[in-house]
């Protein structure tokens, strides 16, 4: 950052990018520099001022950028931007003299190693994790062996693999060899592998070597992958002793205290001089930028505003762009534009800025009218993109060293999207269903881009197994029409939002509803995807249709990669007699519904009855009670003293009736009316919808329940029985006899 004038910092989910932007700050402070902080949005650069305040560090930053922010800023100056009370202590006499840095640096030099270890422990841990999981499906695929064969020497692994290969050769050949002399050469070739082999191995029997040759090559694999996890589970003992022994945390801790006491020196050097701090008004942002960053070293801006943020003749020493993936090519170009050097931070892999398409209409206007290189398309590129595509030498460094989440989670964002890169240092304590996947049964259950079916699985199957509180939950969906149903259904208590305001946050459970019946290019978006899953602290649960896929992708991989590492992949328990309709179940509904009675032209209403009638038919509780269909409401209500002239027009409509009427035989009298709503036809704002509304408000005027199923619903059965328990006043249903 500081040797380009120009520099790329990818920063993947849970790195310690946070970090890395306030050491660079710490870095700046020290020599005396000024510099911007932006992004796209407030709630990037809080997070970085939330952190200096942390530290006492607050007195330096000047959250700017819009007339809002900038009017907050000057009101604030006397209650919040004054010199910490402890800012005297902060002179420490030890830190001015040279030998109080060569102590840092060589404080450095000893942890570089410690720290060397720790990557390569947390690296053979992974390594550890993902053979032992190989290891397995070799011995489900395989079976183990009856001959227990080992290395004689630990350190001679490729020599047993070399060895290993040799023998597949040499039982791929050994139908091809014709000939005397042919014949000759692969009876001195099995001679040579058997003496090679008893030199490397013990465990050997005499008639290890008369089986069949495929049985010797799986138990010479078998070997390979004993010595191998041996190798490792010794290489991690050793380095956690080393680690241990050398008090790593302690080290790191010095050094911390040491290089804090270092800046806070610096910093009182500057500010330590006993007098008040400086009040500005808003004319002095404009006409005394200088004096100001003298005063607040640290602006905070969004990019959009940067240039606003003082004096637009400004030049801050540095610029640090934080989430550079999701800043528009214009807005970043503002915020470079301020200054001598740019930090960029952001990650490549994660959801780029959002454009509209009006907003995109307009730019590929702009760009047919005048000639804008394809790495300027402000379309198409984010900022983080268009610098790597302008300037295709642009230093990069990665941050490799993952904090976040449960490695089962992350290990698969690292397979899939870092080609591996990321070093886990989080903890596997042996944690079940860490990442599991839930399907619904097939059908068309995406209505619009919502998806009660998924719903219905996250209310009933996938929260109540979680052992979180609600705070520390988090719901995700690609479409804002399942996020408005989820927030509706589920509440408030539970942090729900789309995938794309999800981006810079984290739980430590998170449920990923994916909603649509074949899952789309930008459902299963790699950087969306990526987002989901690194959301996920602890837990991670995917909610996905059952339906056969038409094209394999990213959703599909996570499918897999739960199944290969044994995780839970499950199939919904919830149901609903509405599943029939479905194309994929028409032989079933032609089947079922042959034995039954049909009482309408309407295969939903026809399926609600048969269900109906099995509900009554088989709880002996409720053979008093009968149903009837298509009843007109006039026929039932009788007196329509209780309406209003509207209601009562409607009610005494010959072609207004209820659905079904479960009512009781021995009296005469209606016990639960039961609509059947398709869910195209009663969608809400429609006439239908009003209709219904109004016909639910007569029967509640007249103290009739009603139970209304939606064709996009399920648990019918469950919420009928329920309904009739309530109004019936018993404990349990018997079961018919």
């Amino acid at each position: 950052a500081f040797e380009h004038s120009v520099s790329v910092i990818q920063g993947p989910p849970g790195t310690g990018k946070t970090q890395t932007i306030l050491n660079i700050i710490a870095n700046i402070l020290v020599a005396g520099k000024t510099v911007l902080v932006v992004s796209n949005n407030n709630s990037a650069t809080d997070n970085v001022l939330e952190k200096l305040i942390k530290y006492e560090f607050s007195f330096l930053a000047a959250p700017l950028g819009n007339s809002d922010n900038k009017q907050r800023f000057i009101n604030n100056q006397d209650s919040e931007k004054q010199y910490p009370k402890s800012l005297a202590s902060w002179h420490i006499a030890e830190a001015n003299r040279p030998e109080f840095l060569e102590r840092i640096d060589q404080q450095i030099e000893l942890l570089n190693r410690l720290f060397a270890k720790q990557e390569r422990l947390a690296i053979a841990k992974q390594e550890l994790q993902a053979l032992e999981t190989e290891q397995r499906h070799f011995e489900q695929e395989i079976g183990t062996s009856d001959y227990k064969i080992a290395l004689r020497k630990t350190g001679s692994i490729p020599r047993l693999i070399r060895l290993w290969f040799d023998l597949q050769q040499f039982a791929e050949n050994a139908a091809l060899r014709s000939g005397f002399f042919g014949n000759m050469r692969q009876k001195l070739r099995g001679v040579a592998i058997r003496v090679r082999s008893r030199q490397l191995l013990k465990g050997l029997s005499r008639d290890f070597f008369q089986r069949d040759l495929s049985a010797i090559v799986s138990d010479l694999q078998a070997a390979i992958y004993n010595a191998r996890l041996k190798a490792l589970r010794t290489e991690i003992a050793e380095l956690e002793a080393s680690i241990t022994s050398q008090h790593a945390e302690e080290q790191t801790k010095h050094l911390s205290e040491w290089s804090m006491q270092y800046l806070k020196n610096a910093l009182y050097r500057k500010y330590g001089v006993d007098h008040p701090k400086p009040i500005f008004s808003s004319s002095d942002l404009y006409f005394k930028p200088q004096e100001v960053l003298t005063e607040y070293p640290v602006v905070l801006s969004t990019t959009f505003s940067a240039r606003g943020s003082l004096s637009s003749e400004t030049i801050y020493d540095y610029v640090i762009m934080d989430e550079a993936s999701q800043v528009s090519i214009e807005t970043g170009t503002l915020a470079l534009s301020c200054a001598r050097n740019a930090v960029i931070v952001g990650d490549s892999m994660q959801l780029p800025n959002v454009v509209t398409p009006g907003a995109r209409l307009k730019l590929d206007e702009i760009a047919v009218q005048f000639p804008i290189p394809q790495s300027y398309d402000c379309a198409r590129n984010s900022f983080l993109e268009s610098v790597y595509r302008t300037i295709s030498s642009v230093p990069q460094t990665l941050l490799k060293e993952h904090y976040r989440c449960h490695p089962k989670i992350i290990d698969f964002c690292n397979r899939k999207f870092y080609g591996s890169n990321l070093i886990i240092m989080t903890r596997d304590n042996g944690e079940p269903d860490v990442i599991c996947a839930i399907k619904t049964v097939e059908g068309n259950h995406d209505r619009h881009h919502v998806n009660q079916r998924e719903i219905d699985v996250i209310r009933k199957e996938v929260l109540p197994t979680l052992s979180y509180e609600a705070e520390h939950i988090g719901i995700i969906a690609p479409y804002n029409a399942q996020v408005d149903a989820l927030q509706q259904q589920i509440g408030a208590s539970v942090d729900i939002a789309t995938v794309h305001k999800f981006q810079g946050r984290e739980k430590d459970a998170i449920i990923m509803s994916t909603v649509e019946n074949q899952i789309s290019d930008f459902v299963d978006d790699p950087n969306l995807l990526n987002v989901a899953v690194s959301r996920a602290k602890q837990k991670f649960c995917l909610v996905v249709t059952g339906n056969k896929q038409q094209k394999s992708g990213n959703i599909s991989d996570l499918l897999a990669y739960i199944e290969y590492n044994n995780f839970t992949v499950t199939e919904s328990k919830i149901r609903s007699i509405f599943d029939y309709l479905y194309k994929q179940y028409t032989e079933a509904r032609m089947a079922y519904l042959t034995t039954r009675k049909r009482v309408s032209k309407y295969d939903s209403e026809n399926l609600t009855f048969a269900l109906i009638e099995d509900i009554l038919r088989n709880n002996a509780a409720m053979r008093h009670l009968d149903v009837v269909c298509h009843l007109p409401l006039r026929m039932l209500l009788r007196d329509f003293s209780l309406l209003d002239d509207v209601e009562r027009r409607y009610a005494g409509n010959g072609l207004t009736h209820l659905d079904f009427l479960i009512y009781n035989k021995v009296g005469k009298q209606p016990v639960l009316a039961i609509e059947t709503d398709g869910f195209s036809y009663h969608q809400e704002g429609s006439r239908q919808k009003e209709r219904d509304e109004m016909k639910d408000r007569i029967l509640e005027l007249y103290g009739i329940p009603c139970e209304r199923l939606s064709t996009a619903e399920s648990d019918e059965r469950e919420r009928i029985e329920i309904r009739l328990k309530e109004i019936l006043h018993i404990d349990y249903i018997l079961p018919g006899k």
